[in-house]
């Protein structure tokens, strides 16, 4: 069971949302007998891996250039820079299935020279959408700009892609209902995650955690309306944890001595955040986006409490407070800063989880879509 997967990143560290789902999602194939070939971009600080090719059959890197002449293309930006002639060689080697991962990889769907192969395309948001709600969190009129023709490119692009697409996975059932619209092939895989079991403690903890990768516009925004609107009106421990907090967030964060600000941790330290809050406190200004902060809080975690946004897509309203007003979320932080998690809680998510969102189950799924020789 040969099969190509094409990443926009390096998929280890498994340490923000995409790579998350993939790097999982690739472990899981491994532990089913598929025998993956990886394709990966390699861009920023991120470096080969050999942590890939213990579940890998092959590891494959490709320089992935970010150069300013790219932005005048037709296609989107994060298409266009993946566009690498040395992977369209390599797919071309063999007729095994692809997995494109993103519409950052999917440049190559509807080329001549793959015609025959079977492509199946993860879409991990209704990735138009997600760049113009990303346009309007960004702080700059440049970043601001950049994300609006991102999402106009998208946007146009896409029809393209799912045309010449044989199969669609999405990752939340909101994605799925949109894309059914257009392709009767669009299939609801829930996101790979690294949790096996629920571990939530029963008990107290001290304080109310946020966390997410802090360099995202809509994580920043989110995080700095939390500071504002709810946690400076309310003497309650707020830590804020995730990765490359902007100097604006930090300034503002330490203006409060109840108010922690952890920069970059790794996994064991977010683990330990996450199990030890009393509170995960999670808000999303769009609904798109990968939600698996959401799914790590629930696991791992004490009471959740998340805005509509948070929880759009995935069935898991009756595991959390819903609460979208910081009037409402500041009140509910009150109610239940000093209750007891108790065990009956934990009973309810072990059931709810593991019926939708077992790494194997949805393993199984994925490997009865493609078609192996």
């Amino acid at each position: 069971m040969y099969v190509h997967i094409i990443s926009f990143d390096i998929p280890y560290p498994a340490n923000y949302g995409g790579v998350i789902v993939i790097f999982h999602q690739i472990k899981t194939l491994h532990q089913l007998g598929a025998r993956v070939i990886l394709h990966c971009f390699q861009y920023g600080d991120r470096t080969a891996q050999g942590e890939l090719e213990k579940y890998c059959h092959e590891v494959h890197y490709y320089p992935r250039s970010r150069a300013f002449w790219y932005q005048i293309s037709l296609l989107p930006f994060i298409m266009r820079t993946r566009q690498n002639t040395a992977l369209l060689r390599r797919l071309r080697r063999d007729n095994y299935p692809i997995l494109f991962e993103g519409m950052h990889t999917a440049a190559f769907v509807w080329r001549r020279r793959l015609r025959g192969r079977q492509k199946i395309v993860r879409m991990h948001n209704i990735e138009w959408q997600y760049y113009e709600g990303l346009s309007q969190s960004a702080g700059s009129y440049l970043e601001k700009a950049y994300y609006f023709i991102e999402s106009l490119k998208l946007q146009r692009i896409e029809p393209r892609v799912v045309l010449h697409a044989d199969e669609l996975i999405t990752l939340s059932i909101t994605d799925q209902a949109y894309y059914r619209q257009f392709k009767a092939n669009s299939h609801y895989i829930p996101a790979f995650h690294p949790n096996l079991s629920v571990e939530s403690l029963v008990g107290r903890g001290e304080y109310v955690l946020f966390h997410g990768k802090l360099s995202v516009p809509d994580n920043e925004r989110a995080a700095i309306w939390l500071i504002e609107e709810v946690f400076s009106e309310v003497d309650i421990p707020f830590t804020i944890a995730g990765m490359e907090p902007s100097a604006r967030l930090r300034e503002l964060a330490n203006r409060y001595e109840h108010i922690l600000l952890v920069e970059n941790p790794d996994e064991s330290q977010m683990t330990d955040l996450i199990k030890h809050a009393q509170i995960n406190l999670l808000v999303s200004f769009q609904k798109a986006g990968i939600k698996l902060k959401l799914l790590n809080a629930l696991y791992r975690g004490r009471f959740c409490i998340v805005n509509d946004n948070m929880v759009s897509g995935m069935d898991l309203k009756a595991l959390c407070y819903v609460r979208n007003s910081a009037a409402a979320i500041r009140q509910t932080v009150e109610a239940l800063i000093n209750a007891p998690f108790e065990q009956n809680k934990i009973n309810e998510r072990v059931v709810a989880l593991q019926s939708q969102f077992s790494n194997l189950e949805n393993g199984k799924k994925l490997l009865e879509l493609i078609k192996f020789d």
